[in-house]
């Protein structure tokens, strides 16, 4: 892996430094089908909508995608560009630039101003992006696209990948399927990303902000075991007790606790966030 610049030495135009708060990357396939694109422009825009930073490529595709949605939901996006920061590429993108910039976000890029779309500058692209995001989200990747070069990057710098899955028929699932199987987050909305980044902060200290933002509210007894639980995806309370370093006995009593709570629910052999909608709850 290309090591990652000095972050705090990025040439940015627009508002830089970003403010704090989770930071997640969208990338993908430059070409993606309808579904890649509908589904990186949702993502970013109910990520958005929940206070998080997006973070793209600014390419064609799902990078443009992202920041589209981002924008849409009403928050800050960040280009990380293979260029100089005065040079937009593709050119296409000039007006998504300037709505990005409007918007109050961020065009940064390690490279010196007057730097040109150079095949090498991208690869080194791609590991920055990894580097100033919490996690990395993979719409759509065929095998050996930069989309899966910004996945192994953040695997090595210990930053949280997921993966959406796809169509088993197209070759633009063969990567983000192979993430999923190797071990990758699986995401079917926004919040399997939340609740990756740690279910967020703000939503754990602020129910209500939840109940507006997402559609969805945490119960009354918000034991930090939650953020270790998806929705989605079956954990058990051994994987619990050792990703925590927490004896068995004590992570099945808060469990159990939890469960009688309403929480979370026993899904097969495991356990899953009992998330309850605000709408159920009127």
């Amino acid at each position: 892996m290309t090591s990652p610049p000095d972050l705090s030495r990025l040439n940015a135009r627009g508002r830089w430094p970003p403010p704090d708060g989770p930071r997640v990357a969208i990338v993908g396939s430059r070409r993606p089908s309808p579904y890649g694109e509908a589904v990186a422009e949702q993502l970013a825009a109910d990520l958005a909508r929940a206070g998080v930073i997006v973070i793209s490529g600014l390419a064609l595709g799902c990078d443009a995608a992202a920041h589209r949605g981002a924008l849409s939901g009403g928050g800050m996006t960040i280009a990380v560009m293979g260029t100089g920061v005065d040079i937009v590429y593709p050119a296409a993108h000039f007006r998504l630039a300037e709505e990005i910039l409007a918007a109050g976000g961020a065009l940064v890029s390690q490279f010196p101003n007057g730097s040109l779309p150079r095949r090498h500058n991208f690869p080194a692209r791609n590991v920055t992006m990894a580097a100033l995001s919490d996690a990395v989200v993979v719409v759509e990747a065929v095998q050996g696209s930069g989309a899966l070069i910004t996945a192994e990057a953040a695997l090595e710098l210990h930053k949280e990948v997921m993966a959406v899955p796809g169509s088993i028929f197209s070759p633009l699932s063969v990567g983000t399927h192979a993430l999923i199987r190797d071990g990758a987050g699986l995401v079917q909305n926004a919040r399997d990303i939340l609740a990756a980044l740690g279910a967020q902060q703000e939503v754990l200290d602020d129910p209500l902000k939840a109940t507006r933002r997402l559609g969805f509210e945490l119960p009354a007894n918000r034991d930090g075991l939650l953020i270790h639980l998806s929705d989605v995806l079956t954990v058990s309370a051994a994987e619990l007790a050792r990703k925590l370093h927490l004896p068995i006995s004590e992570v099945l009593a808060r469990l159990t606790s939890l469960e009688l709570d309403g929480a979370v629910r026993r899904h097969g052999a495991g356990y899953v966030r009992a998330l309850r909608r605000a709408k159920e709850r009127a």
